[in-house]
């Protein structure tokens, strides 16, 4: 797309000018004429110079946070409940956002959406900022004439992911932090440590045991083959990363981390709340229930959950009902299925998929408060398996000296 300044007067002989983005000039002065205005001048815009592609570059190197889009959509939300136009609304809630690359993208949107496009539209064309949840939402607000609720369900979506992605970082930073100290106490001591003992030891010309001699060959291996290790290192993380990529790397992954024993189960119940949240706002927006399926199955995260939607969707469109095909799933507990069947019977779907996902949320915040003293054991069982290591290797030595020297 390439960006074209105008001048065009309107019916009543106003002149106004701006800039659109368009593949060719005759594009810019079709959307002008369907706006009802007659084109003056249209002129591709030139490039700036070194400093401006620099500033530009910079700024598309910025990564829009959730954070960030929930403020964004709960003041849009805002404004236009308020009744002011969407137009003005953009333009007043890029004022208040400091990353220059969201501004930026948030300008582009109120300029194909002066061009003709609808706010939906604009928004899938940017899909690397905006998920499939808030197009649609959108699109769905739109056609049922509430736009500002849709994007209130919105924020409340993101705020809610991102406050249960806080509360399992703060459950692991403990676990994390004695991971990252054991594994620095190890390279300390391989490094550091048992090279001293080595050239003490080698004095008295003894067989030295088995621990120490492990000990002594990792700090061999360290020292003289580091950059062997962090190649490899390298490679094996870009290769995970390919494999991660694929459709059939990325299933076994999810369901190897629904299979662990800890976070298996937190992190389904976090798909699950997020499964009857997004649907229930997506069909409170007006959605029909297989676009909400559908969408719903492409922003879960986790392809076995995922699947199974899809599963459901395919019933669903054969007759069944929401609640038939979630049973025979084996994902869904039965008091989620129970729920969602009264919904269907009482005409209270959307109101049950939404205490459905207060469900599973309150099974999230229990397993979390509850993460820490399940993973002290393995913290424990780790740091003994260190700390007897390296007791072996250093004063099983130190005990076979204290021997020599009392038999001399």
């Amino acid at each position: 797309m390439t960006s074209f300044n105008y001048k065009a007067r309107d019916r009543y002989g106003i002149l106004t000018q701006g800039r659109l983005e368009a593949d060719s000039s005759r594009t810019v002065a079709r959307l002008l004429a369907k706006q009802g205005f007659s084109p003056i001048s249209i002129a591709e815009e030139e490039s700036g110079g070194v400093s401006e592609r620099l500033s530009q570059w910079l700024s598309a190197l910025q990564k829009i946070r959730p954070e960030e889009l929930v403020v964004f959509t709960r003041q849009l939300a805002s404004t236009l409940d308020a009744g002011v136009p969407l137009i003005d609304s953009l333009d007043a809630v890029a004022e208040q956002i400091r990353n220059r690359s969201f501004c930026a993208v948030v300008l582009a949107v109120k300029k194909d959406i002066e061009g003709g496009s609808t706010f939906s539209d604009a928004l899938s064309k940017r899909q690397k900022y905006f998920s499939a949840l808030v197009i649609n939402m959108v699109r769905g607000g739109e056609r049922a004439g509430i736009l500002p609720q849709a994007l209130d369900k919105v924020s409340n979506i993101i705020e809610k992911d991102i406050e249960t992605a806080d509360k399992i970082k703060t459950a692991t930073r403990y676990p994390m932090i004695v991971l990252f100290v054991l594994i620095v106490a190890f390279v300390v001591v391989t490094v550091y440590v048992i090279p001293r003992f080595v050239t003490f030891f080698a004095a008295f010309k003894a067989q030295l045991p088995l621990p120490t001699r492990i000990l002594i060959a990792t700090n061999y291996v360290i020292i003289n083959y580091w950059y062997w290790i962090v190649g490899l290192i390298a490679i094996f993380a870009y290769a995970i990363y390919k494999i991660l990529q694929t459709e059939r790397g990325r299933y076994n992954w999810d369901r190897f981390i629904l299979s662990t024993p800890i976070f298996g189960p937190l992190f389904s119940k976090v798909y699950l709340s997020r499964f009857g949240r997004m649907l229930s706002a997506m069909l409170g927006a007006g959605i029909p229930i297989l676009d909400a399926l559908t969408v719903t199955a492409a922003t879960v995260e986790n392809k076995i959950i995922s699947r199974v939607i899809i599963d459901i969707r395919n019933d669903v469109s054969g007759g069944k009902s929401l609640a038939e095909p979630m049973r025979g799933s084996h994902v869904f507990p039965p008091i989620a299925i129970s729920m969602v069947a009264i919904g269907e019977k009482a005409g209270t779907l959307e109101n049950m998929l939404n205490k459905t996902a207060d469900y599973f949320d309150r099974e999230v915040d229990y397993t979390i408060k509850n993460l820490t003293p399940l993973l002290e054991p393995l913290l424990i069982f780790g740091l003994a398996i260190v700390l007897m290591i390296f007791a072996l290797g250093i004063f099983l030595p130190m005990w076979d000296l204290i021997r020599i020297y009392k038999t001399t």
